[in-house]
């Protein structure tokens, strides 16, 4: 299933989680910091920024497809009374309810799940969000009310038109209009007969009229326009398509469930809300969690149905020796440390798309990311996207009620966290810091089995749960914990009365605010989709979902190995994931524009990447390059310049330039594309590369802004460093993307936009400035474009 991070600007659920180790966002899985259970994530402002609503904002993203099915809406923030002061938090939530199937064919091997985003910012937050538009018309009707006694303002009903047609008769021309640019808040809008066709209009205020320009209603006026999208843009809603339905059921501050409204991966599910409390500065946060009560549960992690669609993962193990590559020899050696072999460090799990692989004497190795270092496949074993379980998710059970939040230390699933961390710890003893940590989980547990008083320092707990270390870190944000949930009682319960009781008597204020907060933010009995009497599985709600996230695309292997004419199909699977990936981020989703992205492509690179050569004969570097600047162009019929031109110094110092790259690449890049002087060697150091081969210091930079933007958490200067589109296939794939997205034709209108509708031929002409090539990137667009049920050219 296609899973989105909650927040823009990283490229992975790994990067997203190294990003927020150490952050406020950080300290709230499975236990709050010093005090209790807690079966979420937080995410806040230092962390998710861009999720703070402002004009420009991203905010949060809806992680899976799936059917909000309860939520409340606040109108405005709430507020709870602590020291004569009301602080305000907001207790909005929406309950998303999702299904991941890993294999159609295999359709019993499911998982429902949900998403809950809990405390995200109010109505308020968006100010009227009243709807508006702006005239693209050069002019557009001003029509006023119908003055016919029996026409009905509304407009037509859904459905048949009536006998009594002439009720619904457009509003009446006034014979003046608004102008272009004109912008109007829409405050109706009704479908009438004009010319006996049913036409949509819209009741509008004007806002602004263009400065010098006639209109038929002054700023502040009222009238009919057309509705028709040929006339006007609608300024999209600020608010989230889930909230607007919301909205339009007018319940504000009490749960609403029953219903239905379908989200996507990636819509727009709201903002961070502002949150006061006492004693603390105000900050902006929300709650994110994912639980399930599918009594499926075991079978899918196990993967008992034995599917094997999805992306494998190298599993490797501590103790393993690392090897380095020699590319002279092409060969593998040792890594030494002191005289002695260097081992793997701990048991890790990385997707195979994101290691490199080499064969060497008969045997594959594969380059590790996170150990910096390459293994031999004896050393690394495969395992499927769905045994999740030998990925290391596995099952807590506390399935017993909590009677009291002080409870949490001696609830069983604890003990056996802390078994399975020691178990960790103590494989890991050649680290003395993980030795000391292992005594630490033995005495632990010692004290857990022996302390009839059933009291540990909660927050020694919490911070064996969050140590800093990877291979802890890896499993405890792969714990799935069946457990009662938070949301369910209020403060008058014995769950919170105990705790509420003990606070009173020395801070009686903070309790009767905690008491109030408490009781405005449980939801769940409210919810009857939601067993409450029963625990729920609680998942990571970014590692879990990102395990099981399949990033199949719009592009398939078939589309890449038919614009690949059938070759490489080891580099194609490689490729495809990478391909897929920023065909989304960048947004070439029409069919028609994918099989000329693919085509012109696998033309030009074959999907590798590839840099410029530059080693030509003397004949063949004066017919590639010409005469170098300018309109003079180059004949190679007499080997010359046309227009009795003077000859450049592709002739008169041949010798410079021919078989010699960086000569020829300093001379003919010079002076152009953001390049310095000759002697600077820009030419040789911006020369073509990547999959798409972008060439010259300003395309270099240009890239790195564009690659930054998209990719918050991966800075590159690719100015200072291009050759990491050779090394990475990855910024190889991208720097394609961004060169279709940015290239433009003569007319300043973009390649991205032309490809959706236009011809093989027009689109080689804006790639390649002519046709070179032509034949071959026509057979390849007809290769692929009945994959993407697009025409064939002829």
């Amino acid at each position: 299933m296609k899973m989105v991070l909650p927040v823009d600007g990283y490229r992975s659920a790994t990067d997203f989680m190294e990003a927020m180790q150490g952050t406020a966002s950080d300290a709230y899985w499975l236990l709050k910091p010093g005090e209790f259970w807690h079966g979420g994530v937080h995410l806040y402002e230092n962390f998710a920024s861009n999720a703070v609503y402002r004009q420009e904002s991203h905010g949060l993203k809806c992680m899976t497809d799936g059917h909000a099915v309860a939520w409340r809406l606040n109108d405005n923030y709430q507020t709870a009374t602590y020291d004569n002061n009301l602080l305000k938090f907001s207790s909005t939530f929406v309950l998303i309810k999702s299904t991941c199937v890993p294999d159609e064919d295999k359709s019993a091997n499911a998982l429902e799940f949900y998403t809950l985003w809990m405390q995200i910012a109010p109505l308020s937050e968006y100010g009227t969000d009243t709807p508006t538009a702006t005239v693209t018309a050069s002019s557009l009707k001003v029509r006023q009310d119908n003055p016919a006694q029996d026409w009905v303002r509304t407009g037509l009903p859904v459905g048949n038109v009536p006998d009594a047609s002439h009720c619904y008769e457009a509003p009446l021309d006034t014979h003046t209009t608004l102008p272009k640019d004109t912008v109007v808040e829409i405050e109706e809008e009704a479908t009438f007969l004009l010319n006996g066709q049913p036409a949509p209009f819209m009741f509008v205020r004007v806002k602004s009229v263009p400065d010098g320009k006639v209109s038929g209603l002054s700023a502040g006026e009222s009238g009919w326009i057309s509705g028709l999208d040929t006339y006007v843009k609608r300024k999209a809603s600020n608010l989230p398509d889930w909230m607007q339905k919301a909205r339009e059921h007018g319940v504000f501050n009490q749960v609403v469930s029953g219903k239905s409204v379908e989200v996507k991966a990636g819509d727009l599910i709201g903002h961070l809300s502002y949150h006061e409390r006492p004693e603390t500065a105000p900050q902006y946060f929300c709650h994110l969690e994912v639980f399930s009560q599918d009594q499926r549960m075991e079978d899918f992690l196990t993967n008992k149905a034995g599917v094997t669609k999805g992306a494998a993962q190298l599993h490797t193990l501590p103790n393993k020796t690392l090897w380095n590559y020699i590319a002279d020899s092409e060969t593998f050696v040792a890594v030494e440390v002191g005289g002695a072999p260097s081992l793997s460090t701990a048991e890790r799990f990385t997707s195979e798309s994101d290691c490199q692989n080499k064969i060497s004497d008969g045997k594959t190795w594969y380059e590790i990311p996170t150990e910096s270092a390459w293994m031999s496949a004896d050393d690394v074993e495969k395992v499927n996207q769905f045994d999740l379980e030998k990925r290391g998710f596995i099952r807590l059970e506390q399935n017993e009620e909590p009677q009291s939040i002080f409870q949490t230390p001696r609830e069983g699933w604890l003990r056996q966290t802390f078994g399975r961390l020691e178990e960790l710890t103590r494989s890991e003893s050649s680290d003395t810091y993980s030795s000391g940590d292992a005594e630490g989980y033995q005495k632990l547990l010692q004290e857990m089995d022996t302390n009839l008083d059933g009291l540990i320092d909660v927050n020694e707990l919490w911070r064996y749960l969050h140590n800093n270390q990877p291979h802890i870190q890896y499993q405890v944000q792969r714990l799935v914990v069946k457990h009662h949930s938070e949301w369910l009682k209020d403060g008058m319960t014995t769950l919170w009365q105990t705790a509420l009781n003990e606070q009173a008597g020395s801070y009686p204020e903070l309790a009767l605010y905690n008491n109030e907060y408490i009781n405005k933010l449980v939801w769940m009995k409210d919810v009857p989709e939601i067993r409450s009497s029963e625990a729920l599985w609680h998942m990571h709600p970014v590692v879990f979902l990102g395990a099981i996230h399949q990033d199949a695309g719009i592009i398939s292997l078939e589309m890449l190995l038919a614009a690949n004419l059938g070759e490489d199909k080891p580099h194609c699977e490689r490729v495809l994931p990478y391909i897929n990936k920023y065909a989304f981020i960048y947004g070439i989703e029409n069919k028609k524009e994918i099989a000329h992205f693919l085509s012109q492509i696998g033309h030009e690179s074959n999907f590798k990447n590839v840099e410029e050569g530059l080693s030509y004969s003397p004949q063949r570097m004066r017919e590639k390059f010409g005469c170098k600047g300018g309109s003079r162009k180059y004949v190679s019929s007499t080997d010359d310049c046309s227009l009795g031109r003077l000859r450049d110094k592709l002739w008169t110092e041949e010798s410079t330039y021919a078989h010699h790259p960086e000569n020829l690449a300093n001379y003919v890049y010079a002076n152009r594309m953001g390049n310095d002087v000759e002697v600077s060697g820009d030419g040789y150091k911006y020369r073509g590369r990547g999959m798409i081969q972008i060439t010259g210091k300003d395309a270099y930079i240009s890239f790195s802004n564009k690659h930054n933007q998209m990719n918050r958490d991966d800075i590159q200067d690719f100015s200072a460093n291009p050759q990491l589109l050779i090394d990475h296939i990855e910024y190889g794939v991208e720097s394609a993307f961004v060169f279709w997205i940015q290239k433009t034709n003569r007319q300043g209108f973009h390649l991205n936009e032309i490809a959706k509708n236009a011809s093989v031929e027009v689109v080689t002409q804006i790639v390649n400035g002519g046709q070179n090539g032509y034949s071959d990137r026509l057979a390849r667009f007809n290769r692929v474009a009945p994959l993407l049920d697009v025409s064939l050219e002829g």
